[in-house]
């Protein structure tokens, strides 16, 4: 389930990139085209304002003033030069078109020339604009119009948006995430939890399935262990008082193990067959190393035998098992002189 609300996720990411890139690209155009919009309005209005004084001046022909216009004009925000072309778009008068090729934009300014209103024109170069106006005698107006400024703050503002759009996809992403595992995941693992503690109610042990199996076993096996030491030692503790009572006196070492060949009660007079640092609980190949014995305990354990006898050196060694039906529950070694 887990793994579903992931793939849910991703697929929500991608739906939201695909939306908020559309709806980014947008706004960002929208913005381009209303901060193009007021940079224009702001020399149509210089424009405006001037009109009648250009065309007094045309009317006059009084060519000090309609410099002096020009010039004043061409001091207005965003606007690089301006000129004055006739009907044949001839240079009339101008501040500065030495950056302005006229007749290799001739085009535009046949477009200008013959529209009699105001007209804004877009050039080769995606930064610049031509804004028209017809003046009296059949004069136009021209204005080379700077959009450089606008177009930066149209970069800055798309910058903004895609901002906002990774923020508001993150954001939804998460809460998105939360409550689908707070809605979804967390009462499907409430009832999921549910079932298997009903099966396992409902079902005997020979019902369990195999998975279901080895796990209970894995589980069980340290405690199992345990149990079966203390069934043991509870055996093998009576056997310890029978030895301890009746019979030290005939051995000079007595070993006995449980079925994990682990001493349960050892003494060795001999100092031949345990270590003198041997403890209670160890296992006996951790606690001799004596070959003779080792073999004989393998051996038992190999082939459950009753009873084994083996001489070392001047010592004989009786190894016996204790059984119970037919599984080992432990071994009983006894070391005596050789008679």
């Amino acid at each position: 389930m887990k793994k579903n609300i992931i793939f849910l996720s991703f697929f929500l990411l991608i739906i939201l990139s695909g939306v908020f890139y559309i709806l980014t690209n947008l706004l960002s155009k929208n913005k381009a085209k209303e901060l193009e919009f007021l940079a224009t309005e702001r020399v149509k209005a210089q424009i405006t304002i001037l009109l009648p004084y250009f065309n007094k001046s045309l009317e006059t022909s009084d060519d000090i003033n309609l410099l002096t216009n020009i010039e004043n004009l061409s001091k207005s925000q965003n606007i690089s030069s301006c000129f004055i072309l006739d009907s044949k778009n001839k240079v009339l008068i101008h501040n500065n078109t030495n950056q302005w090729n006229v007749e290799k934009n001739s085009q535009i300014y046949t477009i200008a020339t013959t529209h009699k209103t105001y007209t804004v024109q877009k050039t080769s170069n995606p930064e610049i604009l031509l804004i028209s106006q017809s003046l009296a005698f059949n004069h136009t107006l021209c204005c080379i119009v700077s959009i450089k400024k606008t177009l930066e703050n149209a970069n800055y503002w798309q910058i903004k948006y895609f901002t906002i759009a990774i923020s508001s996809t993150i954001l939804i992403l998460t809460l998105f995430y939360f409550l689908a595992k707070l809605i979804i995941l967390l009462p499907f693992n409430r009832i999921k939890k549910s079932l298997e503690r009903q099966y396992l109610k409902d079902h005997t042990d020979n019902d369990y399935n195999e998975i279901t199996d080895i796990f209970i076993k894995q589980k069980d096996k340290e405690s199992q262990k345990i149990q079966r030491l203390l069934q043991e030692n509870q055996s093998l503790n009576k056997i310890i008082e029978y030895v301890q009572n009746e019979h030290k006196q005939n051995n000079l070492a007595l070993i006995i193990l449980n079925s994990f060949k682990q001493i349960v009660y050892a003494y060795d007079d001999t100092k031949i067959f345990l270590k003198e640092n041997f403890k209670i609980n160890n296992h006996i190949f951790e606690s001799s190393t004596n070959i003779t014995l080792i073999n004989m305990v393998s051996f038992l354990n190999q082939n459950l035998n009753d009873k084994v006898i083996e001489h070392f050196q001047n010592f004989t060694v009786i190894a016996q098992t204790i059984k119970d039906n037919h599984t080992l529950f432990g071994i009983i070694i006894k070391i005596t002189n050789i008679l």
